[in-house]
C-alpha cells in the first residue's frame, strides 16, 4: 500500500513560497483577488439587504397609508372593496377602534392584535414577519412582511452584482499567472544561460529585456564577469611569462650538472661548481620574484589603513640587503626628513623598497653609492632612491616597468619583474613611480610620490 504524499505537500509548498519569487507572487496576488471577491460579495449582501429593508419598509408605510380611513369613508361594516393585498407577499389587516377586525388579506397567516403601532418584528410559528401598524380615529391598519422573502430578494440582488465579479476572477487570475509568468521570463532566460555556460566562458550576461529591478544585479555580475576575465589573462599571461624565464636557469642549470658530472680537472671543476652556485642563486631570485608578483595579483585593491612610517621602512629594507651590499663594496646612505607618514601595509611597502635596493646594488658598478632621501611634501610624501649606475635612457624609462622586460647591453642578468612589482605595490597605495636621472650621483632616480597620510 501506497503511503499517502499529502504530508509532504504542504512542507514542499512552504518551501517554495519561502524561496521562489515566482510562487509567493502568485501565492499572494491569487489569494488578494479571491479574499477581494469574498469581502465584495459579502459587503454587497449586506448592502443589498440594507436597502431592500429600506425599500420594503417604505412600501409597508405607503401601504399601510394608503389603507387607513382618516376621513370616515369606512364604517364599522365589513369592506368588500378591499378584498386582496396589494401585493402577493404583503398581509394585511384591519381593525376598528373598538377592536372588531374589519378586513384579513386573503394570503399569509393570521397574525397577533396590534400591540404596538409603527414597525416591529413579529414571531410566528418559525417565521419572522416585519409589521407596521399605524392608527386613525377609525381604524386600525397593520401591513405585515415574511423577512423570508426580504432575504430571498436581498439574496437575488446581491449575486446579480457579484455574480459579474465572481465570474470575472477566475479570469483575473489567469491574466495575473500569465503577467507574473512574462515579467519572470527574462530571469529564466538569463538563468538558463548562466546554467549551460562552460567554465571558461566569461561574457557578458545579456542585459536585453530586463526589468529595472534585476538590470543592476545583472551589470554588477558583469563587471564581475570583466574582472575575473582580466584577472584570467593576467594570470595566463603570467604563467606563460613565467614558463618562458624559468626555460633558460633550468637550462643553465642543467648544463653546468653536465659539466661536473664529466671528469674534469679540479680548476674547472671549480669554476663549474661557481657557474652552478650563480645560476642556483639567479633560479632562487627569480622564483622568489615570481611568487612575489603572483601573491600581489592575488592580494586585494584594498589594503589594511594603517599608519606606516617610511623612515622605519627603510632602516628594514637596508638592514634586509646590507650583506649584499657590503659585498659588492657599496655605501647605502639615508638622508631627508627624519619621518615620512603614509597610509599602507609595512610589509608591502619593505618589500617595495627591498626591490628598489635589490636593482640599484645589482646595476651599479663595485664600490658604487646609493642614497634612500625622504622627503614631506604639500601632496604628501616622497621617496628617493639615487644609484651612482649607468642610469636607464630616457626612451626607456616606461617600458623598464613591463615584467620580464630587460635593459640590453646590461652585464648582470636580472628577471625583468623588481620594477614591475614596485609599480604594483605603489599603485595599492594610491602611489606613483617615476625615473630620472639622479642629480648628485649620476646614475638612476626612482621617485614614489604617495598620497597624504
Amino acid at each position: 500500500m501506497k503511503a499517502s504524499r499529502a504530508p509532504y505537500l504542504f512542507p514542499s509548498l512552504l518551501n517554495s513560497l519561502l524561496h521562489s519569487l515566482r510562487a509567493r507572487l502568485l501565492f499572494f496576488l491569487l489569494a488578494s483577488i479571491l479574499v477581494a471577491t469574498l469581502v465584495q460579495g459579502v459587503v454587497a449582501y449586506r448592502s443589498t439587504l440594507h436597502q431592500t429593508d429600506q425599500i420594503f419598509d417604505a412600501q409597508l408605510v405607503s401601504t399601510a397609508t394608503s389603507l387607513t380611513a382618516g376621513d370616515g369613508l369606512l364604517s364599522a361594516t365589513p369592506m368588500p372593496a378591499i378584498n386582496t393585498a396589494p401585493a402577493d407577499d404583503l398581509i394585511i389587516q384591519i381593525w376598528t377602534a373598538s377592536g372588531a377586525r374589519l378586513f384579513k388579506s386573503r394570503t399569509g397567516k393570521l397574525l397577533p392584535d396590534p400591540v404596538v403601532l409603527g414597525f416591529s418584528d413579529v414571531r410566528v410559528d418559525t417565521s419572522t414577519y416585519r409589521v407596521y401598524a399605524v392608527a386613525s380615529p377609525f381604524q386600525v391598519t397593520q401591513v405585515a412582511q415574511d423577512m423570508k422573502v426580504r432575504k430571498d430578494t436581498a439574496r437575488a440582488l446581491a449575486l446579480r452584482t457579484v455574480g459579474p465579479i465572481a465570474a470575472a476572477a477566475p479570469l483575473l487570475m489567469l491574466v495575473v499567472w500569465f503577467v507574473v509568468g512574462a515579467s519572470l521570463r527574462p530571469l529564466r532566460r538569463t538563468r538558463a544561460e548562466l546554467a549551460a555556460r562552460q567554465p571558461e566562458a566569461l561574457d557578458p550576461v545579456d542585459e536585453g529585456g530586463l526589468p529595472d529591478e534585476i538590470l543592476p544585479l545583472v551589470r554588477e555580475l558583469n563587471l564581475l564577469l570583466d574582472r575575473t576575465r582580466h584577472a584570467f589573462a593576467l594570470q595566463k599571461r603570467f604563467v606563460g611569462d613565467a614558463a618562458h624565464e624559468l626555460r633558460s636557469p633550468l637550462a643553465a642549470l642543467r648544463l653546468q650538472l653536465q659539466a661536473l658530472q664529466r671528469p674534469i680537472d679540479a680548476q674547472a671543476h671549480q669554476v663549474a661548481l661557481g657557474r652552478l652556485a650563480s645560476g642556483i642563486e639567479r633560479a632562487s631570485r627569480l622564483i622568489e620574484q615570481l611568487l612575489s608578483m603572483a601573491r600581489h595579483d592575488a592580494a586585494t585593491d584594498t589594503l589594511p589603513a594603517q599608519r606606516v612610517d617610511l623612515a622605519e621602512v627603510a632602516r628594514q629594507a637596508i638592514a634586509d640587503v646590507l650583506a649584499e651590499a657590503n659585498a659588492h663594496d657599496m655605501d647605502i646612505g639615508m638622508d631627508g626628513a627624519p619621518h615620512a607618514w603614509v597610509h599602507g601595509n609595512s610589509d608591502a611597502l619593505a618589500l617595495l623598497l627591498r626591490n628598489l635596493l635589490d636593482n640599484a646594488i645589482k646595476y651599479t658598478p663595485r664600490g658604487g653609492r646609493i642614497d634612500i632621501i625622504l622627503e614631506n611634501t604639500a601632496t604628501g610624501a616622497r621617496l628617493l632612491v639615487d644609484d651612482s649606475g649607468p642610469g636607464v635612457p630616457e626612451q626607456e624609462r616606461e617600458r623598464v616597468f613591463d615584467r620580464f622586460y630587460r635593459l640590453a647591453n646590461h652585464d648582470e642578468v636580472g628577471s625583468g619583474l623588481g620594477l614591475s612589482i614596485v609599480r604594483a605595490i605603489a599603485e595599492r597605495h594610491g602611489a606613483s613611480v617615476r625615473l630620472d636621472a639622479a642629480p648628485a650621483l649620476g646614475g638612476l632616480r626612482v621617485r614614489v610620490d604617495f598620497p597624504p597620510a
